[in-house]
């Protein structure tokens, strides 16, 4: 798919409880929670990306841009949901009381982020099975620039570089500002200081982690990373230890 898909999504890097054990947390959120979730209407696609709790922070460096993940702000997965129309993003919330009130079970911190109309880009038909290895890439955009020329990167350099580096199951994903109306769900913290902020996302699988080595190595890829400074100032790389797919398109 060499033309993107415009998609209205929202997403929601989340940090899981400390005082519960990792695996029985996980299992929670793909099991029970992601069943609460799965009866809201409206959405089209919901994926659950649990991150590695070892293998983040390698995206390829640039001067001014961080590239490891601070131990005192970890990400443990994210929630990728597709939404149906933006219409569909004022109506949601009013069906979220049980899903709200879950949240409290599994996460001590959840972030949403909405992408507004066509800020979300889908490279690929749907989701890919076949993928070995999964990197999510989360964005802060540098102060001072744009949001039109942090969307350009993401949309019209970045993604693109990846497509053409082979980059497979690829979306890209710019977020409209962030506000604590997005998400405020009693018992979890949505504190979200200004240098620890995001404001995008990249999903993109390759067949094998190995395989990442020569994506990043494309000249398109290479060319995007040299550039990256002028927009960004951290790229944070998480490895995907486990995609749940838990509504899929046209399911």
């Amino acid at each position: 798919m060499n033309t993107p898909v415009p998609t209205i999504s929202a997403l929601y890097p989340l940090r899981l409880r400390e005082d519960l054990p990792r695996d029985a947390a996980c299992a929670y959120w793909a099991g029970p929670h992601a069943e609460i979730v799965r009866g809201l209407p409206h959405l089209v696609e919901y994926n659950q990306h649990h991150f590695s709790p070892t293998d983040h922070g390698y995206w390829p460096a640039a001067q001014g841009v961080g590239t490891a993940v601070p131990p005192s702000w970890p990400t443990d997965g994210l929630s990728e949901v597709r939404l149906s129309g933006m219409g569909a993003a004022l109506r949601v919330p009013l069906h979220m009381r049980q899903v709200i009130l879950d949240e409290q079970n599994i996460f001590e911190h959840c972030l949403g982020h909405l992408t507004g109309p066509r800020a979300g880009r889908w490279w690929t038909a749907g989701h890919d099975d076949s993928v070995g290895h999964r990197t999510v890439l989360l964005l802060r955009r540098r102060r001072g620039v744009s949001g039109r020329s942090f969307r350009a990167f993401v949309h019209t350099r970045l993604g693109p570089a990846l497509h053409a580096g082979r980059a497979r199951d690829l979306r890209t994903y710019t977020f409209l500002p962030w506000t604590t109306a997005a998400h405020a769900t009693l018992g979890v913290s949505h504190d979200n200081p200004p240098h620890r902020r995001y404001h995008g996302a990249i999903i993109f699988g390759t067949a094998t982690r190995t395989e990442l080595e020569d994506v990043l190595a494309a000249p398109e890829v290479a060319a995007a990373v040299k550039a990256q400074d002028l927009t960004c100032t951290a790229i944070h790389a998480f490895t995907v230890d486990r995609t749940v797919p838990v509504i899929r398109v046209n399911s």
